[in-house]
This record gives structure tokens, sequence and C-alpha cells, in this order.
């Protein structure tokens, strides 16, 4: 009777007994590790403000830039360009000349047919002068 009044372990028993104590301590550090990582979180939550505070805090002024290095090349390359300009050859004088005669064309008929039209041309503008004059008395 003592078989039967307690009964033996099975191995299906002690698989069971195995798993629950197994799952009961992986329950027990997962909570220890979630605590522990609630704990750094807020750790690093706080770091993070201390950051943005003193960050916010800070100011960063650069130097005023220096010119006088950059300013004296360009002088000294406007001057070696203006020396430089001033070699250079140079008019000597311009001239703005009205030709009534070609340099390059000097025949004796090109001339004679020029002054004859000048000649006609200053006739005509004389004729015209004194017949406007003539007309403009006889009209008033």
């Amino acid at each position: 009777m003592s078989n039967q009044q307690t009964p033996e372990k099975t191995v299906i028993d002690e698989v069971i007994e195995n798993l629950i104590r197994k799952t009961d301590f992986l329950e027990k550090e997962l909570t220890a590790k979630n605590v522990a990582l609630m704990q750094k979180e807020e750790q690093t939550q706080s770091l993070i403000a201390n950051f943005e505070q003193k960050l916010s805090k800070l100011v960063i002024q650069a130097p005023k830039p220096d010119f006088s290095e950059l300013n004296n090349s360009l002088k000294s390359g406007l001057a070696s360009l203006n020396d430089s300009l001033e070699k250079w050859p140079k008019p000597l004088k311009k001239e703005y000349r009205f030709l009534l005669f070609p340099e390059q064309l000097r025949s004796v008929e090109y001339v004679r047919a020029v002054l004859t039209r000048v000649v006609l041309c200053i006739l005509a503008l004389v004729l015209m002068t004194f017949g406007y004059l003539l007309l403009n008395k006889h009209m008033k």
C-alpha cells in the first residue's frame, strides 16, 4: 500500500518541476535585468539632459579673420600689374580724320570726280539758300 499511497515521481513530473524552477529563476533574472536596465535608462536620460543644458549654455566665438596678408598680396599684385601696364607701348596721339581722297588711290580721274561733286553740292546749297531767302521775303 505504500506504493499505492505515495505515488512515485515519474520522469515527466521531474522534468516539469525542473522546468518550473528554471522558469522561476529566469523570471527573477529577467526582472532584475529589467530593473537594472531601467536604472541605466534613467542615468542615460539624466546625462543627456545635463549635456543639453551644458550645450545650451555654450557660446562659441570665432576670432575675427585677419585679412592683412591678403590685402598686402593684392596690393603688391596690383602694383606689379600697373608697372607692367605702364611699360607697354602707348599710342602717341589719336587722330580723327575726314578724308575726301583715300590714301591708297590718288588718280586724277578720281580726284576730278570727287571735286566736281563737292563743288556742285556747294553750288546747290548756295542756290537753295538764296531761293529760300527770296521766297521768304516775297511771301511776307
